[in-house]
C-alpha cells in the first residue's frame, strides 16, 4: 500500500511544481488547464439526462469523451469546499493515468483500503489541496485553520490535521527534493501569511 501512497504523494509535488502553484487555496482550474483536463458542473454540462441515478447522487467523476479526459462535478448537493476535494480527487485520477473507461463516482473523503486507485486519488487530492510542507512552515495544526487556509471541508481538514500531527511528531518535512521545491515555490506566500 505504501507504494500507492508514495506514487500519489510524489505526483502531487510534481503537479504543484509543474503548474506553478505558489499560494493557498490552490487554484485547481490552473492545474486542470496545465494538464489539458476540462472540468464541468453537472448542471451546466447537459449530461444529467444521460446519467444513472447512482451517478447523479455521487460527487463527481472523470471519463473520456473522444480522446480527452473530462471531469464532471455535482454542483447541486455539495458545499463548495467539498466540491474542491472532489475536483482534486478527479484530477488525481486523470493525472495519475488511472483506468477511467468505466464511470466510478466519488462519494467519500476517507481513504479506501481496498481500491488502490481511490486511495491514490484521495492522497493526491489531500496533498494538492493541503501541502504538508506549507502547513508546517506556517505552523498550522487545527482543522479550523486548515479549513480556512485551504478552502476544504471539515472532514478533509480533520483527516489532514490528524496526519499533520504524526508528521510533526516525526519531523518528516522537506526530506524529498520535490517537497523542498514545493516549499520554495510558496516562500513569498509563507512570508506574507498572517493568521
Amino acid at each position: 500500500m505504501y507504494e500507492h501512497y508514495k506514487k500519489a504523494r510524489d505526483m502531487s509535488w510534481k503537479v504543484l511544481i509543474d503548474s506553478g502553484i505558489n499560494s493557498l487555496p490552490v487554484d485547481l482550474w490552473k492545474i486542470a488547464e496545465h494538464f489539458n483536463l476540462r472540468m464541468h458542473a453537472y448542471s451546466k454540462s447537459g449530461i444529467i439526462p444521460f446519467l444513472k441515478e447512482d451517478v447523479l447522487q455521487g460527487d463527481g467523476f472523470i471519463v473520456y469523451i473522444g480522446d480527452r479526459k473530462e471531469i464532471f462535478i455535482n454542483d447541486k448537493i455539495n458545499h463548495r469546499s467539498r466540491r474542491r476535494f472532489t475536483m482534486a480527487h478527479e484530477l488525481g485520477h486523470g493525472i495519475l493515468n488511472h483506468d477511467i473507461s468505466k464511470v466510478h463516482y466519488r462519494n467519500n473523503e476517507n481513504d479506501s483500503q481496498t481500491d488502490m486507485q481511490e486511495l491514490e486519488a484521495n492522497v493526491f487530492a489531500r496533498d494538492i489541496l493541503m501541502p504538508a510542507t506549507v502547513l508546517a512552515a506556517l505552523n498550522i495544526h487545527t482543522p479550523e485553520e486548515i479549513m480556512k487556509l485551504c478552502d476544504v471541508s471539515r472532514r478533509s481538514a480533520e483527516i489532514r490535521a490528524e496526519r499533520m500531527e504524526e508528521l510533526y511528531r516525526r519531523n518528516m518535512f522537506n526530506c524529498h527534493p520535490a517537497e523542498r521545491k514545493v516549499r520554495e515555490l510558496f516562500d513569498d506566500f509563507i512570508r506574507n501569511y498572517q493568521k
